[in-house]
């Protein structure tokens, strides 16, 4: 499985000895702010879902990297590059705790994860889902190189942006 590392991070995909950390980052106040189907999971639904992304990454059917400042060790957030659901279309997307938010680390380790599923993993097109009002969000998927195509609605009334690029 597929590691990187850039000056400031270190991105390793998640293993059951991560669960701890990123639990404590999905306790963090208004994280899932965005993410509202990850909003009100108790922490035995949040691990069954980890292991099943440990399971997808096994199949290689998609990852979620742990992202670690290089100096200190300390986990900051996640990257995932995975299906969409109930597509087979591979997205991209990104949580990082509130307390490394706005250094640049989300669009760093992104870069790198996007950059290995264009070039290595030969995804195209690669699409990220971001809630309405999402700004930070928006900004990143932007800066990639994705482009906004279109608004959809969900089931529950929430109002997401569609972005892709295509090579």
């Amino acid at each position: 499985m597929r590691a990187f590392q850039t000056d400031r991070l270190q991105l390793e995909v998640i293993q059951p000895s991560d669960f701890d950390e990123i639990l404590e980052i999905f306790n963090e106040d208004d994280i899932f702010k965005y993410i509202t189907p990850l909003q009100g999971l108790s922490r035995v639904e949040h691990v069954l879902k980890l292991h099943r992304k440990v399971n997808e990454a096994k199949n290689r059917e998609g990852y979620i990297w742990a992202v670690r400042e290089h100096d200190s060790k300390e986990l900051i957030g996640l990257i995932n590059l995975n299906q969409l659901p109930d597509t087979h279309d591979i997205q991209i997307g990104w949580i990082l705790s509130q307390k490394f938010q706005g250094k640049g680390y989300a669009y760093e380790s992104a870069k790198v994860v996007f950059d290995y599923g264009v070039n290595e993993w030969k995804v195209n097109p690669i699409f990220a889902v971001v809630e309405d009002g999402n700004i930070a969000s928006e900004k990143i998927a932007l800066k990639l190189g994705l482009e906004f195509r279109h608004y959809f609605t969900e089931d529950d009334g929430i109002q997401l942006k569609m972005f892709s690029y295509c090579k």
